[in-house]
């Protein structure tokens, strides 16, 4: 006997629109179905949310909105986002449906990808999450289970927004479901301080990125906490530590994109993403991924034997992040390959004074960065730190005799540039060194006004080298703003003035007005002169006017006043008929029930009575002739004769008669 619960859902119809007809998967905080879109006639996904998020009125409301901006990127590898909607409580968005898997699937059956097969996947995923960047998005769940790969081979990212909405809510870190599917890519400032912005999702892509190279996550645990406290207080370790073959480009690449610090990562998921395509020669944006150039990089540098440490034996300790108490066996891992750093006068004047230090691994590429002890094949704690001891101690001199220290210079700090304008903000850029580049699509800012810079990655104070780029979009003013006073207008005018504020989504309700015509704008919500968000809806009142009474049939007095009553004008003429009682309402235009507005005009025509006709002088005619004529006219005819006369002689009434109207003859024999 069969005891599964039928899912209610499955062959419903949502929004009298949407047919359910299976269910694909289901998470922590929506369930996904196949749809039928019978307006469109074509199948689609539907991401129905759970009841306890779509009873919660404040959850709805910012999922809406999020699905409004979702619904505005487009972009090939963005899972594209065409209706969101409620009916009788079921919350759903109807989205792109893409036959295929998800990447956590592909993982769970290869275990793990090959570097270029690796590049291949990151590629359209960080040009995806660029895109969102540049449009003011965060992703802020970036998982394997997020990425959908389609049956020709396309890549694309899904769930936009979603994250946004159920933590603006309320229910983000603090809900064990959604901690549990995240905490393994959670940012560290995401756990500190509840914060993210495009660099929590270049984390996020970093720890996926080592994820698909290994085949493990970097941090695990017995609880999402104890895994959040590793992101915290750990670094992510280089995958070459895990794996063989992974080109030290593709290292370093994780290795920065990972940094505990998201001062050091890229700017954004568009900043990742060239530098994959830098790291693998443009691997990162086909299925022809190519790491020959990217391992001939790695084996450029060479490899100077440590500084002598110093007497006795190293202090008992534990060992860093892996290392065993034997040495390790063969030559050491990239990750502890020697940088030969030049210290010296800029030219002449004594030659350079050469320092070649062993670095400890961890961030090896990336000078100037906080080492971390992550490397098993990396020289011992205490020899590193009396190196470094003597490194600083050689560096000081130099700088007091050559006035230049190679580490003091090397990092350039963004100036600020929100509310300056382009001209300002590019000079202010190269007076210090860096580029300006101009991202497409406009972001809100308090700060700055249209037109000027009101967002800039990286951002104020953030130290880049010199010559690197940041990039900046132009503000299109606050988000909140003054809404505009549209009573009064017609609608189409006030939809135009409202769209050039910024408000883009104007709904309109109609309700019966005598006070103004059909179309005019009666009031907003929200009210005018009140502080609204232009991302936010705006709802247009409108007057649909009312039916005009419908008076034929009745006297011409009354049905004046009850048309006027109604704030009507009212306009009469007269016409004969010879059915309709004079000074009664024969019609109206227009007519009755038809929708009208206060002073508009209805004209009613009223009976004059039968049509009047000229009766024919007759006199001298015969009496059958005459009869002929005149009944012909519409006329009786009555003969009245005189001494048996057959000439009409007179007759009565003279000139005009109502058609139908009895015209008498007198005859006599003189005619």
């Amino acid at each position: 006997m069969d005891r599964t619960t039928p899912d209610p859902l499955i062959g419903a119809t949502l929004d009298r629109r949407y047919v359910v007809e299976s269910r694909v998967a289901g998470g922590g905080m929506a369930t996904v179905y196949l749809a039928h879109d019978l307006r469109l006639d074509r199948r689609l996904a539907l991401k129905v949310m759970h009841p306890s998020l779509a009873r919660d009125p404040d959850f709805v409301r910012r999922f809406i909105n999020e699905a409004h901006s979702v619904a505005k990127l487009s972009h090939p590898n963005v899972v594209q986002v065409f209706d969101q909607g409620e009916d009788q409580g079921t919350v759903f968005l109807a989205m792109e449906y893409v036959p295929g898997r998800t990447l956590r699937d592909v993982l769970s059956a290869m275990g793990r990808l090959g570097p270029a097969e690796a590049a291949r996947v990151m590629g359209p995923v960080l040009s995806a999450l660029g895109a969102a960047h540049q449009a003011g998005m965060v992703h802020r769940d970036v998982k394997p289970e997020n990425v959908l790969l389609t049956e020709d081979g396309g890549v694309k990212v899904a769930d936009f927004g979603l994250a946004r909405a159920v933590e603006s809510a309320g229910q983000g870190m603090t809900k064990t479901g959604t901690l549990m599917g995240t905490a393994a890519y959670l940012s560290p400032e995401q756990i500190e301080q509840g914060t993210s912005d495009a660099r929590s999702d270049v984390y996020a892509s970093g720890v996926m990125f080592y994820e698909l190279l290994t085949g493990e996550q970097p941090h695990t645990g017995d609880t999402p906490i104890a895994v959040a406290y590793k992101h915290v207080n750990e670094d992510v370790p280089r995958p070459s530590r895990v794996v063989s073959g992974v080109p030290q480009a593709i290292d370093d690449l994780v290795a920065r994109a990972t940094e505990r610090d998201p001062r050091y990562r890229p700017g954004d998921a568009g900043q990742f993403h060239t530098m994959l395509l830098q790291a693998t020669g443009g691997a990162g944006s086909g299925p022809h991924a190519s790491f020959a150039g990217a391992a001939a990089g790695a084996g450029a540098a060479a490899v100077a034997p440590p500084p002598p440490g110093p007497p006795g034996p190293p202090p008992a300790g534990p060992p860093g992040n892996g290392a065993g108490p034997t040495p390790p066996q063969g030559p050491p891992p990239e990750a502890a390959v020697s940088h030969t750093v030049v210290v010296g006068p800029p030219s002449g004047g004594g030659g350079n004074d050469t320092l070649i230090v062993q670095s400890g691994g961890g961030h090896g590429g990336y000078d100037g960065y906080e080492a971390y002890d992550d490397d098993p094949g990396a020289a011992p704690l205490w020899r590193r730190k009396s190196v470094l001891a003597v490194v600083a101690g050689v560096l000081a001199v130099v700088l007091l005799g050559s006035g230049w220290w190679y580490f003091a210079g090397r990092y350039t700090e963004v100036p600020e540039l929100i509310g300056r304008d382009q001209e300002a903000a590019q000079k202010l850029l190269a007076d210090s060194g860096l580029k300006m580049s101009i991202a497409d699509g406009e972001v809100y800012s308090d700060k700055a006004d249209p037109g000027q810079v009101g967002k800039a990655s990286p951002g104020t104070g953030e130290q880049i080298l010199p010559g690197e780029t940041v990039t900046v979009q132009l503000s299109k003013g606050p988000r909140t703003v003054e809404l505009p006073d549209v009573t009064g207008e017609p609608v189409e005018n006030a939809r135009k003035t409202l769209e050039d504020a910024g408000f883009s989504t104007v709904n309109e309700e109609e309700s019966e007005s005598r006070d103004a015509a059909p179309g005019t704008v009666l009031s907003t919500d929200p009210g005018p002169e009140e502080m609204a968000d232009r991302e936010g809806a705006v709802t247009l009142t409108v007057s649909a006017g009312f039916e005009v009474p419908d008076v034929t049939g009745k006297k011409e007095g009354p049905a004046r006043n009850e048309l006027e009553q109604a704030g009507l004008t009212v306009t009469v003429e007269d016409k004969p008929s010879d059915d309709v009682p004079r000074g009664e309402v024969m019609s109206q235009a227009p007519g009755g029930g038809t929708t009208v507005g206060a002073g508009d005009r209805v004209t009613l025509t009223v009976s004059s009575g039968p049509e009047k006709i000229e009766v024919p002088d007759v006199r001298g005619k015969k009496v059958g002739e005459a009869r002929k004529q005149l009944e012909e006219l519409g006329f009786k005819v009555k003969v009245t004769k005189v001494f048996g006369g057959n000439r009409v002689s007179d007759y009565n009434p003279k000139g005009e008669a109502e058609k139908g109207a009895e015209i008498e003859l007198f005859a006599t024999p003189f005619g």
